[in-house]
């Protein structure tokens, strides 16, 4: 049984920390022990130890047996299950950082990938199902099909964080097939679920020579000095009266994506994809700024957990447009009314897609349940009041009329949908991704979702110029893309108590209060992140 294993996994972890303090990536290991079925191996390939420990192993043994015992998916893990989940992501950190040294580049991205999935089933303690098998090229392969049938080449950035500096590896289009370790290639697959021939073929503008995933390091960004810097960009892009942010915003570029562009420009890069770990997950990605332009301004943006939780299957928006937009404009439970939030709602549902809306009491959990049981949606807008606190999926919640909806409930509702926003407050902060990340792995494709506290009046006119820019966009990535930059460039205004600018839509009414607001600033549009799925 799953619960007796977990009376051993100490010793287990202990052998394996060992292995790992004493690994020596210019050897190979030979040693073995009678009985046991070692995977195969060949000279300078994996981690290994003087004393005879091979941590790959180990490490192999602890997630294998933790999860015997059941089906993957929705399965509930006690505190102690979840604990060893978040010992094992640690554990894949350190084993990617070993992969690094050695320059095996698709193995650390492999290692990263399960780290990032085990932390967070640690944090929901459920089990979640990887929608992606593991890749023997990082996912360039994919990217490459992407790239073709979006027509935006698109590439991939890990960006992890550590005492010792902050490691980035860029993955652009076509990756190459190289070898990965033996013994790590026994324990993924190296079969890759593809898209329709007809998408691999389309648009040869975008093909791309093969090239390989590549690594750089930035020593001088540790963890401690990158979160100092980001908790004071954070702060200064929440005052739209000061462009304060913008020396955190260049540390930042210089740190995250400078030491890319050569690889970024060579490839011909349109859309990037931020794979993240820690504090990095909470900061703005559009917001970067390279002393001349914001970073939105170069590239359609997106971030996932892994890409091993995307659903990185083409779906065809132009037939499932049918949106169920819901939200809050009363004031509930001590909250403040979100007046604006009634002409968001009514906007989106009747002007600028078709569906059906529901405000204050026919905002309900049961409500949106019994909508979404119907499955005719494939958008779902929640224009409300939301929190994320502290390190509990219990205290992290979604505020509804007459309830909250807490992230282990929202799990539950299997949101299987195309889109799903989340058009309230701090729906994406945190180290987990927040609710964000718990919609992506309860069955949404893309979430798009707050990195703070928004602005009741300048939310709307982003999410109205994003759903206006869905039917004909080439991505949804490229989608928010484009609304972001018509608030940035002061395209789209608010005068006289009227949303203007909207491309193909007449003046539509709004709040009075409003007028003057200077859309223009990234508080305004760089709030809202793309999670999942983007094309």
């Amino acid at each position: 049984m799953i619960t007796s294993f977990f009376k051993i996994p100490t010793i287990l972890l202990s052998v394996f920390i060992l292995g790992l303090s004493f690994a020596n990536p210019a050897r190979s290991q030979n040693s073995r022990t009678p009985g046991m079925n070692y995977p195969e191996t060949q000279p300078h390939t994996q981690p290994s130890s003087p004393r005879g420990i091979d941590p790959l192993f180990i490490l192999n043994l602890i997630d294998g047996l933790s999860r015997s015992g059941g089906s993957e998916t929705k399965v509930d893990l006690s505190p102690d299950l979840a604990e060893i989940r978040g010992r094992i992501s640690r554990l894949y950190i350190l084993l990617a950082r070993q992969y690094l040294l050695q320059n095996q580049i698709p193995a650390a991205c492999s290692a990263l990938d399960k780290a990032h999935i085990a932390e967070l089933e640690a944090y929901l303690q459920k089990r979640l199902r990887s929608r992606q098998p593991d890749s023997t090229d990082c996912y360039g392969s994919q990217l490459q099909k992407i790239s073709q049938l979006t027509g935006s080449p698109t590439a991939l950035i890990y960006a992890t964080t550590s005492k010792d500096g902050l490691d980035l590896i860029f993955v652009p289009p076509s990756g190459s097939s190289a070898p990965i370790s033996s013994s790590f290639s026994s324990y993924i697959s190296s079969s890759m679920s593809s898209l329709q021939k007809s998408d691999e073929e389309k648009s040869d503008k975008t093909k791309q020579s093969s090239t390989q995933p590549s690594r750089q390091v930035v020593n001088r960004a540790t963890t401690a000095e990158m979160d100092a810097v980001i908790q004071e960009f954070r702060s200064n892009l929440r005052d739209a009266s000061s462009y304060d942010f913008l020396p955190q915003a260049q540390q930042l570029y210089d740190w995250i994506v400078r030491p890319m562009e050569p690889e970024l420009e060579k490839a011909h890069i349109k859309t990037l994809v931020f794979v993240m770990n820690g504090n990095l997950r909470i900061i703005p990605p559009a917001a970067l700024h390279d002393g001349k332009q914001f970073l939105i301004e170069k590239y359609a943006i997106a971030s996932v957990p892994t890409p091993q939780l995307a659903d990185l299957q083409r779906s065809d928006r132009s037939r499932n447009l049918q949106v169920l937009a819901m939200g809050l404009s009363e004031s509930v439970q001590g909250w403040q009314p979100l007046p604006a939030t009634k002409i968001e709602v009514e906007a989106i549902a009747a002007q600028v897609l078709s569906g059906s809306s529901f405000l204050n009491s026919g905002f309900t959990i049961d409500n949106l349940q019994s909508q979404v049981s119907d499955k005719k949606y494939g958008i779902v807008h929640l224009a409300t009041h939301a929190k994320f606190v502290g390190q509990s999926p219990n205290e992290s919640f979604v505020q509804f009329w007459n309830d909250r909806l807490t992230i282990n409930r929202l799990a539950s509702l299997q949101l299987s949908m195309n889109i799903l926003t989340l058009s309230a407050c701090e729906t994406a902060v945190g180290e987990n991704l927040g609710l964000a990340g718990v919609a992506v792995s309860a069955g949404a494709e893309t979430v798009v979702a707050s990195l703070w506290s928004v602005s009741d009046a300048g939310t709307a006119p982003l999410m109205i110029s994003f759903y206006s820019q869905l039917r004909q966009a080439p991505s949804k990535a490229i989608a928010l893309q484009q609304a972001q930059l018509q608030l940035l460039r002061g395209e789209i205004k608010i005068e006289k108590g009227k949303i203007i600018g909207i491309k193909g839509f007449p003046a539509i009414p709004f709040l009075d209060s409003a007028n003057g607001v200077d859309l223009k600033h990234p508080y305004f549009w760089s709030s809202f992140t793309m999670i999942g799925n983007w094309f």
